[in-house]
């Protein structure tokens, strides 16, 4: 059973070099019994030539019984080289034999003749060596028959036989080998344009690219039209979203401006009351309608180091009797995942927040973490918070100095805003004494 998730390329590659193992197995197999028929087809053509030639001379001469028949290959002229011939009389006596034949005992097929007088097949001799035989019986003349006997050494063919095999399934597996390499190279630049799809939908995620651009294949550029028609109408929903909490937003703040005025003489403390709370909630959502808008948006990246020292060179104007100081690590290069405006009102507030409360000093060091993350550590040498303070401060329109409705995010935004970006912010101590702020925030290579 093949796992779900098993790469395209790697079923290719599998059912592939199946198919090359089978096939070129089916074809070693094939073309070493084509050789063996082939062999077998020779052995059998040198005994019939071999048993005609004996023929004829037979025929010529007026006694059968001399002894200088000819042998038409050497290996007949060869002792217990398992290439014999002889001839047998009418009696069954051997009238004839072949140098290679003596002290040899020839054995005979059990099986009749056919209709020409002819009969061949596989036997052994005394010492187990395996022979192919040939056997013609002749008449010389109205009393007189003959049966010639011309054997082959089948070891011999089953030797070569073997050889061949062996040849050819080494000379297949090294066919088979570079094939399979082959198909594998061809699936992976056949995959090639889905990888590249692959990675500009990352990029797409990434907010390097708003859309997938490129050139792909006809077969896959109807998936690349698909998903950008699916990006521009999930654009669609979030303006549409937008629009409507926004207009549900500022549709109710009308009315509760015009309620809180006409409660102003009103003694009851209960209305006030829940006109703020109702007041909260409507600029709540009215906030993270902006938010979600701002943070949908693909393709916006912005350069921190850039952007984090601009901001520190205002606060250091600023504030001329504090001294903000930045530290970027050797090698830094990364890019804020998100919209410039929005990393400038994350950072500005933070590093704001610090040069009012601190001494004397402030350090801003950024570092990256890993490949999807970029870190700003934001410290101060002022009076520091408690725990308790460290709490407080994120809840929604708190301030680090006072808590003013109206008056910049706040931590409880700047919180909220890192968190639909998909980031991560904490409060501890510092090492020069005061409030240390860590923030970890979406990262990109620096392009």
């Amino acid at each position: 059973m093949i796992p779900q998730n098993l790469s395209i390329a790697w079923r290719v590659f599998i059912f592939t070099a199946l198919g090359l193992t089978v096939g070129l197995l089916l074809t070693g197999l094939l073309l070493s019994n084509l050789y063996s028929q082939a062999l077998t087809r020779n052995i059998d053509d040198i005994a019939i030539r071999q048993t005609d030639a004996l023929i004829a001379r037979l025929l010529v001469e007026e006694e059968y019984a001399q002894q200088n028949l000819p042998s038409i290959d050497p290996r007949y002229t060869q002792p217990n080289s398992g290439w014999y011939w002889q001839i047998v009389d009418s009696t069954g006596s051997i009238s004839n034999v072949s140098t290679s034949a003596f002290g040899v005992v020839i054995p005979h097929l059990d099986m009749p003749f056919d209709e020409e007088n002819k009969r061949r097949g596989n036997t052994a001799d005394e010492d187990g060596k395996r022979l192919r035989l040939f056997e013609r019986k002749i008449f010389v003349d109205e009393q007189n028959q003959v049966t010639i006997t011309v054997t082959a050494d089948w070891d011999e063919v089953a030797s070569e036989v073997a050889s061949f095999q062996n040849q050819a399934f080494m000379a297949l597996i090294v066919i088979g080998f570079f094939l399979a390499l082959l198909c594998a190279l061809v699936a992976r630049l056949s995959l090639g344009p889905l990888l590249r799809l692959s990675s500009e939908v990352e990029a797409v995620r990434t907010g390097e690219h708003s859309k997938i651009i490129g050139e792909f294949p006809k077969e896959i550029s109807p998936v690349k039209a698909e998903i950008n028609a699916l990006l521009d109408v999930n654009d669609k929903i979030l303006e549409r979203a937008k629009n409507q909490v926004g207009d549900l937003a500022h549709g109710l703040k009308t009315p509760i401006a015009v309620i809180r005025n006409e409660m102003e003489e009103s003694k009851s403390s209960v209305v006030p009351q829940q006109l703020d709370k109702m007041q909260s909630i409507v600029s709540r959502y009215l906030d993270r309608a902006q938010l979600a808008a701002r943070t949908a948006a693909r393709g916006k990246k912005t350069d921190a180091v850039v952007a984090v020292d601009r901001i520190v060179s205002v606060m250091n104007k600023l504030h001329r009797d504090k001294k903000a100081m930045l530290v970027v690590d050797e090698g830094f290069a990364a890019s804020f995942l998100g919209d410039a405006e929005d990393f400038d009102e994350l950072a500005g507030n933070i590093i704001d927040n610090a040069m009012k409360w601190a001494k004397l000093n402030v350090e801003v060091r950024m570092s990256k973490p890993n490949a999807s993350q970029l870190q700003i550590v934001v410290e101060d040498d002022g009076a520091g918070l408690s725990d308790e303070e460290q709490q407080a401060v994120f809840q929604r329109g708190r301030r680090l100095d006072e808590q003013v409705q109206g008056s910049g995010l706040g931590l409880g935004i700047v919180s909220e805003l890192i968190s639909v970006y998909g980031g991560e912010i904490e409060l501890g101590k510092a090492e020069l004494g005061g409030l240390r702020v860590n923030m970890q925030l979406p990262a990109a290579s620096r392009s």
